[in-house]
């Protein structure tokens, strides 16, 4: 596959010594008007670290979602910018503040202090990424543009027919135009769980595309 965008910068970083840590990486908490105030800067990006179904139930407008698996480190590395800071919104602050120190990236604006339950009660805005599942995928994919999210050799190996592909490792600044996606029409993204779909269905919903489907379980299911 292609080379992870976290490589070089790790290699550069190793050779001359990265600076010692000697604790967890500190992220501030911040309630929820803080949150939403560090977030509408601009300077910051923002990680929803949930799992899909999760995500996809109700989430923060604009966040990219890379699920608390232990291949979050190695997404988080290829997807994330290292010139800006990160605010989060984990469950299980500690584990995943270390996932992202592992590959370098321990610049935190901060945390969601309270969770997604204390942002719904504030009253603040939430998005939602619907979930369509492969039955309904089959009955219905005439309706769909079609995007295939897995790596090179898993597209070529096998695919659902019609499908336009690209690596979601490749997308941290959006989808390719070349692709000739429409975003006022529907987009499905699968890929072979549904975990890197919903990485790259949030950022397409990021990136202002309007009806945006991930497919759990995907080639799986």
């Amino acid at each position: 596959p292609p080379v992870p965008q976290h490589y070089p910068i790790l290699k550069k970083l190793n050779a001359k010594g990265p600076t010692p840590v000697g604790h967890l990486p500190v992220a501030p908490g911040l309630p929820p008007e803080q949150f939403q105030s560090a977030i509408e800067q601009g300077n910051a990006q923002l990680v929803d670290t949930r799992q899909m179904l999760a995500f996809g139930g109700g989430h923060i407008p604009g966040a990219i979602n890379i699920g608390d698996r232990p291949e979050l480190s190695v997404w988080a590395g290829d997807l994330l910018s290292y010139d800006k800071p990160i605010v989060e919104d984990p469950e299980q602050l500690d584990w995943i503040s270390w996932h992202f120190g592992y590959v370098g990236l321990t610049d935190f604006a901060g945390y969601l202090t309270g969770g997604m339950k204390a942002w719904s009660n504030a009253g603040l805005p939430l998005a939602t990424l619907a979930q369509l599942p492969v039955q309904e995928l089959h009955e219905r994919r005439k309706e769909f543009q079609l995007l295939d999210v897995r790596s090179p050799s898993e597209y070529e190996s096998s695919r659902i027919a019609g499908a336009r592909h690209q690596y979601v490792a490749e997308m941290r600044d959006g989808p390719d135009d070349n692709l000739d996606l429409d975003p006022a029409k529907p987009v499905a993204v699968y890929c072979g769980s549904g975990y890197r779909a919903s990485i790259a269905a949030s950022i397409l919903k990021r990136n202002e595309f309007q009806h945006v489907f991930n497919v759990p379980g995907s080639m799986l299911a």
